[in-house]
């Protein structure tokens, strides 16, 4: 049955996906693959001999260790932070907020709500992070950054973090981490939340699921939105000369997205499932530009679909768990700024990326001897059309990305759970045709083939009197991108030459939890380092462009430390720490031995949280060190603290519930970005309401 006319409307008309591929894969491989699978060895046995059995009671069972989760489960070697944007007590959770709040993550805000973000892990670029949703990756040879504001936040169940490590299973090896994003997935749930706060903001979301038998099905929907009209004091463009300082608005900065996640899963046989999941996401915004010369009537949208189709099968005997993962993503970007207002001359721009994501995994989680093994391969097309009616230029021609890659994984556990040994490895294989245009507009498109190679070591011994002790190692490349290799016909000129960026890490630390006089403790400290080598930064190549080029290298140090704290009268707390120290260590004399832009040397998150009856109380505050926003280390930034805090009363029990939060309580004008301001003080009202409890199966985390 085809697909396309269930999809919003944009993605039926600009969609740029090939719907009969999609349609014949539903319709003839998946059909074959169920059969085969349930023909296979470990069917149930028949219900009227079961009923036969005689029936015995057992004596209970008390499981005192909490399960680990399905994060620590993939990767049990790793520094792994969890978070749930739904349980922190907040009355608008954005992404950026949220994921700041994990060890060693730094966000750089480029605005306020809806307003373009990054993260970095343990002081790597922002591209070096692999960013995925539901295990798919949405880093891209067109996107090498994921803006964390085009992510569908109000969906968003559950954020695994990997610092250092990653599971090669989600498809992307990012060379600092990985950010794997979880939507929604409870069946049975059933609630609607809305909140509305400062500079016109509103969020609304409502989720409905149900189960029947082997069947179950989800819809949420969602939205954001604000004004953004805060105010922010402007420099007038002259730094060190405060008699022109005024306060103003921020202008052009109304934002608008909107989510719809709908799924279907059915489970025909113990241990088998078959789910298909679409995911639409669109949003609107002005581009505001710098805070002293503000652009009016700069616009960009962005549409994107993402559809899985997956297939699981459990472990039986002798027989592999297997998971068959595809995937669909296409996306469409438009950009308008017709009075050249930023500075970068006119554009109206169309883009569009399209990718088709295959991957099959095949896995025997209890072999003899405590050994497991993985082995997954992977397949991937992307494919980028660019077009400008506002540049006067012809459009280049089209550019594609094909992706093979492979990876074997080892674990074993001589010892049980008292010793686990990591070992893995993944090869990729990427072709790319590349489409520009010269200087004189001529087309050229030209082929490149690279190979990159993915080792990585971990081991975890404990838990010796609640102690745990991990250490890990890793290589790993990134690809550049589209715009580094071609560039984009004005500022940037393309480089079909460079290498990809080479970095090797290791991180070593421990762990203790425990608890006494109705006081539990969680603590976690690790050390890393990073070698970046051929690092791809942008030189001067004539008086108004640039070029990217592998001129540098950097090393990275430094300390992490986490702790968790729950006590008696319903108190608890939590916060974490990082040090590092980021540095060029390049050829160039003028750069070596400065500090790595957008990575401060410091930052802290503490949280303290009461809980009693039907009220609950929060305190945060998130302080972070200076850092430097150039390579010559000449633009600082200072220093900040920020303070927050929230109330929530339960109006109904376990149906209603009420949420006052305030942001930035200390009013600090701070800007993550020169002439990008943050947000001031804001105060923002949630109420949520829970319609349906979901059952405890249906909260089971997907993979």
């Amino acid at each position: 049955m085809p697909l396309r006319p269930f999809l919003p409307r944009p993605f039926r008309e600009a969609g740029p996906f090939d719907w009969g591929a999609r349609d014949a894969v539903i319709g003839t491989l998946l059909p074959s693959l169920a059969a085969l699978l349930l023909a296979s060895p470990g069917a149930p046995a028949d219900s009227s001999r079961a009923s036969r059995d005689s029936v015995y009671l057992l004596p209970e069972v008390r499981v005192e260790r909490e399960r680990a989760s399905a994060a620590r489960r993939r990767l049990p070697t790793a520094f792994v932070t969890e978070l749930s944007p739904g349980t922190g007590g907040r009355a608008l959770a954005t992404l950026s907020d949220v994921i700041g709040e994990a060890t060693s993550v730094h966000v750089t805000q480029y605005g306020g709500l809806g307003a373009f973000s990054t993260a970095s892990v343990r002081g790597g670029s922002a591209g070096q992070v692999a960013v995925l949703l539901d295990g798919v990756p949405l880093n891209s040879g067109a996107h090498g950054i994921v803006n964390l504001s085009d992510l569908p936040a109000t969906a968003v169940e559950r954020i695994e973090v990997y610092r250092g490590l990653t599971p090669f299973e989600l498809g992307a090896a990012g060379a600092a981490g990985a950010i794997n994003l979880v939507t929604t997935s409870a069946p049975d749930a059933m609630d609607a939340r809305v909140a509305s706060g400062s500079f016109g903001t509103w969020e609304a979301r409502g989720t409905s699921g149900l189960s029947r038998g082997p069947l179950s099905g989800l819809l949420h929907l969602g939205y954001q939105g604000s004004r953004g009209d805060f105010r922010f004091p402007d420099n007038n463009g002259t730094p060190f000369n405060r008699a022109d300082d005024t306060e103003i608005s921020r202008a052009n900065n109304r934002f608008e997205s909107g989510t719809a996640l709908a799924g279907l899963t059915f489970r025909p046989a113990p241990g088998l499932r078959l789910s298909a999941r679409e995911d639409a996401f669109e949003k609107r915004q002005g581009v505001p530009g710098l805070g002293a010369s503000q652009a009016l009537h700069t616009r960009l949208s962005l549409e994107r679909s993402l559809s899985h189709l997956d297939l699981d099968r459990e472990a039986v005997s002798l027989w592999p768990a297997l998971r068959l993962h595809t995937a669909l993503l296409g996306e469409r970007t438009r950009f308008r700024d017709p009075l050249a207002e930023l500075g970068l001359g006119r554009h109206d721009t169309d883009d569009r990326l399209d990718a088709r994501h295959v991957t099959l995994e095949l896995g025997w989680p209890r072999l003899p001897g405590g050994l497991s093994f993985l082995v997954t391969g992977l397949g991937r097309a992307e494919r980028a059309r660019l077009h400008d009616g506002g540049s006067g230029r012809p459009d280049p021609p089209e550019s594609r990305r094909a992706t093979l890659a492979g990876s074997a994984g080892l674990e074993l556990q001589p010892l049980g759970e008292w010793l686990t040994l990591h070992a893995a490895k993944r090869w990729d294989r990427e072709r790319d045709r590349l489409g520009t245009r010269t200087l004189t507009g001529a087309a050229v498109t030209s082929d490149f083939t690279r190979e990159l190679d993915s080792p990585q070591l971990g081991l975890r011994a404990g838990r010796l009197f609640g102690f745990e002790l991990r250490s890990n190692w890793s290589r790993s490349e990134r690809s550049p991108e589209f715009l580094e290799l071609f560039g984009n016909q004005g500022s940037v000129v393309g480089n079909p030459s460079l290498r990809p960026e080479r970095v090797e890490g290791w991180d070593a630390g421990g762990a203790w939890s425990g608890s006494a006089a109705r006081i539990g403790a969680e603590v976690e400290w690790a050390h890393f380092e990073s070698l970046a080598r051929d690092l791809i930064i942008y030189w001067p190549f004539n008086a108004s462009s640039s070029r990217a080029s592998n001129i540098s290298r950097a090393t990275i140090r430094g300390e992490e430390l986490s702790a968790r704290l729950s006590g008696p009268l319903g108190f608890s707390a939590r916060g974490s720490f990082t040090w590092q120290t980021a540095l060029d260590r390049g050829p160039l004399a003028f750069w070596h031995g400065k500090r790595l832009p957008e990575q401060p040397g410091r930052e802290a998150y503490v949280r303290l949280d009461w809980a009693r009856g039907a009220l609950r109380a929060t305190a945060e505050l998130h302080a972070i060190g200076d850092n430097y926003l150039d390579r010559y280390n000449s633009y600082r930034v200072e220093g900040r603290t920020l303070v927050g805090g929230s109330l929530s009363a339960v109006v109904l029990p376990e149906a209603l519930s009420v949420t006052v939060e305030g942001k930035n309580l200390g009013d600090s004008r701070v800007s993550d970005v020169a002439g990008c301001p943050l947000p001031g003080r804001s105060v923002f009202v949630s109420c949520q309401a829970r319609l349906g409890a979901a059952r405890a199966e249906g909260t089971r985390a997907r993979r």
